[in-house]
């Protein structure tokens, strides 16, 4: 059997697979099958995690991540690890972590997430700021200078356990095992706060930034976008693709890696991101639960198929799990809401893709994106919009075709309409982390999700 690689990396846009900013990565393709049109299923690691490890919508689910055992859902590793793979997963996300359930069918768990003293105090910090209000824009100078000094002091320069020192960790396991395996390396760096090593800045910026700069820099983005210059943007911009040329190597240094143990060849590789990342566009930071294409366009290059070339049909990250268990011809279970993207001949695509958030506001926050490019968004308080993003993918103001009464804006809300009422009869079945816990919350304001 065929060993099996997951690849996922945090924030990674789509369009950054180039030979400008991810060169290696780029040249992966070659010889691989690249899906063009790969989207994401939300626009956060919560939304999409369940998409790529259970092949399930995040919406069909009650809570955050996969219920404990059961609920209908069968993730990737138990379902590999039944036909006899060793399974190892490493993270540094919490909402991809075993407090979520994800350890599911892995026999080794590796969560970086607070798991350092120092670490548990960053997060005690980050948890308990109140970003709204006077308050926060108070204490916000000081904590930025009390955040950068204490990664100073751990010997910590990054917010995250870096990719270099999860490829070790990873490696390490590989060379341990005598029979097929299955890893899923998780890379955090290109989540914001984008504080790449000098190297890496001084590729894309004419001065390098320092931890706290890149701290500052990131909330402002996130928190008070509004309050950006358009220099700041661009210094932002440059701190995102200096993050991603470091991933760019780091994952160019785990395939070497597997070339040398002699196991690259015996591997199916997929690399691909949970969601995307807004630089500016829509005047937002980060990935804020909204659907542009800048947050839900990832990579998906699929490697040791036999199949090569570019295909441009839509697929989803629900497609993951069932493309990863064809890739090795293993069944699928039919709780998988997905489908093998190998099945797909050049051309064709997955007709729909839905996106869902904020299930108690009565799904004022979700997507549909047709096979063909029309798309439907909404976004709660900021309103529906429509657009062609074959024709205009910049989804700018004056490409939005709600209210034209257009055939594809009552199709899709219709359709739309239904995968919403399908999603609340499944949660009754399946019930995971209730969203209103503590830990919960914590978490969301450690990740800069509040």
């Amino acid at each position: 059997m065929q060993n099996v690689l997951l690849v996922t990396v945090d924030s990674l846009r789509a369009d950054r697979v180039t030979d400008r900013v991810m060169p290696e990565t780029a040249a992966f393709e070659d010889g691989t099958v690249s899906f063009t049109d790969a989207v994401a299923n939300g626009p956060s690691t919560p939304a999409s995690f369940p998409a790529i490890h259970a092949s399930r919508h995040f919406a069909s689910i009650e809570g955050l991540g996969i219920p404990e055992s059961g609920g209908g859902i069968v993730t990737l590793a138990e379902q590999l690890s039944e036909a006899g793979y060793d399974t190892a997963g490493f993270t540094d996300n919490h909402f991809a972590s075993g407090d979520y359930h994800f350890g599911r069918g892995f026999d080794t768990l590796h969560d970086a997430s607070g798991s350092t003293e120092a670490g548990r105090l960053k997060q005690f910090v980050q948890s308990n700021l109140d970003k709204e209000g006077s308050l926060f824009r108070t204490i916000e100078s000081v904590y930025t200078r009390v955040d950068g000094l204490l990664s100073t002091a751990t010997g910590n320069e990054s917010e995250y356990e870096r990719a270099a020192s999860l490829n070790r960790r990873a490696i390490e396991w590989i060379d341990d095992r005598d029979g097929p395996w299955f890893v899923w390396l998780h890379y955090m760096d290109v989540h914001h706060p984008y504080e790449a090593p000098d190297a890496y800045q001084e590729a894309f910026l004419d001065t390098t930034r320092s931890v706290s700069e890149c701290r500052a820099l990131s909330r402002k983005a996130t928190h008070h976008p509004s309050e950006m210059t358009d220099e700041e943007w661009t210094v932002l911009t440059g701190l995102y693709d200096a993050e991603c040329a470091y991933t760019d190597a780091q994952f160019r240094t785990l395939l070497d890696s597997l070339s040398d143990m002699g196991v690259r060849e015996e591997t199916v590789t997929l690399f691909t991101a949970d969601h995307g990342e807004l630089l500016g566009e829509h005047g937002k930071g980060g990935h804020p639960p909204e659907f542009w294409e800048g947050t839900i366009r990832v990579p998906f290059v699929l490697e040791g198929t036999g199949n090569t070339g570019e295909h441009d049909g839509q697929i989803r990250l629900l497609d993951t799990a069932p493309t990863l268990t064809d890739a090795v011809e293993v069944d699928a279970p039919p709780e998988w809401q997905g489908e093998s993207a190998l099945e797909l001949d050049d051309g064709e695509g997955r007709e729909v893709a839905f996106g869902d958030v904020g299930r108690d506001v009565d799904y004022g926050r979700c997507y549909v994106r047709r096979a063909d490019g029309w798309k439907l968004l909404r976004h709660a308080d900021n309103g529906e919009h429509l657009f062609d993003v074959h024709e205009t993918p910049a989804e700018r103001v004056e490409d939005d075709r709600l209210g034209e009464e257009l055939a594809e804006e009552s199709d899709l809300g219709a359709a739309l309409d239904r995968h919403s009422e399908e999603m609340a009869a499944m949660r009754s079945g399946a019930r995971a982390v209730g969203e209103e816990s503590e830990m919960v919350e914590d978490h969301l304001e450690a990740l800069g999700y509040k």
